[in-house]
């Protein structure tokens, strides 16, 4: 069996990563705050944004709210112009950026969407399967699940892509990209991993020797569950409006019938509000069950496609560094750091045209924090020195040791990347060359820091333990 890399996942967001449209003109430096315009008052916070307008007495501004780990979204304020203090402005080519950041966080579904549509793809078949192929810049990419799925998947694997190299900007290239499958049932991915003479539990992996990352997923049971569902809510809005078309007639004609029984006004309008009554409770009710399915429906598939889109985002980070950054040829990758970026990039949260990534991973860091309570927490030289066993649990036992190490790999990751600036200079490359003659890893680790490593550690879980951690 070819060499391969198995990775567990645990689940969350990291970076902030900019899109087609970089502010500017430029990308933004990794984890760089957005650029706004501000106001700034005498006593308390100032607010960031964009000035929407403003005249002699009022200032309208659009606030942009990032909280970490969770989505962006707008206020419109308009504030006295006499209790702002200073303005601070944005270049005019900076604030055009801005504005089109924030129509696209408005317009996301229709960018979206957009996007999905330009996709081109063809009919290909192969390893025993037919596919719908993507053949991009940077992957090609074979799917079987349906036709709008896979250009979902397509369009959310690019913007992964994006934020990788922007994290960690392409340095070579391959003879060919990696090719992405992406299986519709774990069904066909284990029968797809068979054929291969691979087996292992994982939802996700990436093959190195065969430059393949290929994902499971529920894709097929979930668009024939989103399919039923919708049929079934067709059926009930048919319902309600066939309720609401019956409504009208039914009161011209009790008001006919109590017209010619001569019953009192009062009394009729008593009654006709009793029978429009009965109408809007069985109006509402089926209303509630449509919302109600739409909503789980929504949930669902939500869930199911955040799971999908986290392993093949972990997996095809491997790919990406295996290919455009760091290939294990030339270069020595230890396997926490391997792991612990792609951890990073499990997750994220669309906002127009940007994938966010920018807050810790709350999994892995109350998982940290956790084990440095304990008596014998997990010390960073055995983390350095770790291989992909430490990685790749044999039974269910070593689940949890796994998780352990991912934990770390993320934590000491998350903190080069964020706190230190490592990634963005020219000392990883050293650190991963294959040639480092400190081949002990925590000297080749020591000389990554220029720092003893009792003194990395101990600034390390100072930062991990500042970090606060989501309710």
């Amino acid at each position: 069996m070819g060499r391969f890399r198995l990775t567990l996942f645990v689940c969350g967001t990291t970076l902030a990563v900019w899109g087609a449209r970089a502010l500017a003109g430029e990308p933004p430096t990794a984890g760089g705050p957005l650029p706004m315009e501000r106001l700034e008052f005498a006593g308390r916070p100032p607010l960031e944004g964009l000035i929407e307008s403003e005249d002699r007495d009022w200032i309208t501004m659009i606030q942009i709210r990032r909280p970490p780990g969770r989505p962006m979204y707008l206020v419109i304020r308009p504030i006295d112009r006499a209790s702002v203090r200073s303005v601070v402005r944005l270049e005019p080519a900076q604030r055009e950026a801005l504005r089109r950041q924030i129509e696209a966080f408005r317009n996301r579904a229709a960018i979206e969407a957009g996007r999905m549509e330009a996709v081109r793809l063809e009919a290909a078949q192969a390893d025993g399967n037919r596919y719908q192929r993507y053949r991009g810049r940077w992957f090609t990419l074979d799917s079987t699940a349906d036709e709008a799925m896979t250009r979902r998947v397509i369009v959310r694997t690019e913007q992964i892509f994006t934020a990788y190299r922007q994290i960690l900007p392409p340095r070579t290239a391959p003879q060919e990209p990696p090719r992405l499958v992406v299986l519709g049932s774990m069904a066909s991915y284990q029968a797809f991993l068979g054929r291969l003479g691979v087996r292992m539990q994982n939802r996700a992996c990436f093959l190195e020797e065969k430059n393949l990352v290929v994902a499971g997923s529920e894709l097929e049971r979930l668009v024939a569950s989103t399919a039923k569902t919708n049929a079934q809510n067709e059926q009930l809005r048919g319902q309600l409006k066939a309720l609401e078309d019956r409504l009208t007639a039914r009161l011209r004609e009790l008001a006919e019938s109590l017209r010619k029984e001569q019953v009192p006004p009062a009394e009729v309008q008593r009654l006709m509000g009793l029978e429009r009554g009965k109408f809007q409770h069985e109006a509402k009710n089926l209303r509630t069950q449509i919302d109600l399915s739409d909503g789980e429906a929504a949930r669902v598939f939500r869930q199911s496609t955040r799971q999908t889109f986290a392993r093949l985002g972990h997996e095809s980070f491997h790919a990406y560094l295996e290919n455009y950054v760091y290939p294990h040829a030339r270069f020595d990758v230890p396997c926490w750091l391997n792991e612990g970026l792609a951890v990073m990039f499990e997750g994220g949260m669309l906002e127009g045209e940007t994938l966010r990534v920018d807050a810790p991973n709350m999994a892995a860091l109350k998982k940290i924090k956790a084990d440095l309570a304990r008596s014998e927490p997990l010390g960073l030289a055995k983390l350095l020195a770790a291989g992909p066993s430490a990685f790749l649990p044999a039974d269910q036992a070593g689940v949890a040791s796994a998780d352990r190490y991912y934990a770390y790999a993320w934590g000491l990751a998350y903190w080069l990347t964020f706190q230190k600036r490592l990634l963005e200079g020219p000392s990883l490359q050293r650190y991963v060359e294959r040639g480092n003659p400190a081949g002990v890893p925590a000297v080749r680790f020591q000389q990554l820091l220029a720092a003893p490593l009792e003194s990395v550690e101990a600034q390390w879980r100072n930062y991990i333990v500042s970090l606060k951690c989501a309710p």
